[in-house]
């Protein structure tokens, strides 16, 4: 991680992947009002706006539409790509499934299914009912592990992640990797930061985020991001001028 912001490098960010959940929410989990404002500047900028997220694919687009973040979708994690209405899928739903199977029945009615769950492709999420480690006993770890995002344990694919996502918004957009950021505040978006060009962590990321991140910001949630966002519109106008 780097004390200093490389703002020549940020100069020809051309698209930037905001995760959600803890990066354009309060503490409280809520959206911050003036995050959106910014996602519409970094637009308005010449900075096109991915949202991802570990939240189903009508969930995730939707509140991209409102908001006004014009870039393709991530959603369940990585698992489903949305870009001009087409839909790309990455993990085999079938062994995921199987998975959710063998958990219900060993804990017969303490399984609690998330209600997105009808909407999703690959990812299932369940709350976190039983334990953890417990899950893990049951599942094949060759082909599924399991995700805690803070507010579920995901059912998951294995080496299916935001960046493997990411990667193909990169090959489909035409934008080679080291022209994209992306901004999370979750072990969840090590794979992302990791194939970005740029990585920021925000201040309220586990140590291991803001390890790999090129920037960590002084800021945490919302603040963090409308921090980083304002830098990297600095960028951009100092290019232009």
């Amino acid at each position: 991680m780097n004390e200093e912001i490389d703002l020549e490098k940020l100069s020809e960010i051309d698209i930037l992947v905001v995760d959600i959940d803890g990066t354009i929410t309060d503490d409280k989990g809520l959206l911050d009002p003036n995050a959106i404002l910014k996602i519409r500047e970094l637009e308005r900028n010449g900075i096109m706006v991915s949202l991802a997220s570990g939240n189903a694919l009508p969930i995730t687009k939707g509140l991209a539409l409102y908001i006004g973040a014009s870039g393709p979708t991530i959603a369940e994690s990585g698992c489903v790509l949305e870009i001009l209405g087409e839909i790309y899928i990455f993990g085999d739903p079938e062994e995921t499934k199987k998975a959710l199977a063998t958990i219900s029945r060993k804990y017969y009615g303490r399984v609690r299914e998330s209600w997105s769950n009808t909407y999703r492709h690959v990812d299932i999420a369940i709350r976190p009912t039983i334990p953890r480690e417990e899950i893990e006993k049951l599942i094949d770890k060759e082909k599924i592990m399991i995700l805690d995002s803070k507010f579920a344990y995901h059912i998951h694919p294995k080496g299916i992640d935001k960046g493997t996502a990411l990667e193909k918004l990169a090959e489909l957009t035409n934008t080679p990797l080291e022209y994209i950021a992306s901004i999370g505040d979750s072990e969840l978006d090590i794979p992302m930061l990791k194939k970005s060009g740029f990585g920021v962590a925000l201040e309220n990321s586990p140590p291991e985020l803001k390890e790999i991140a090129d920037y960590v910001t002084k800021e945490s949630f919302s603040r963090g991001f409308i921090e980083f966002a304002d830098l990297l519109i600095e960028a951009k106008r100092r290019l232009i001028r």
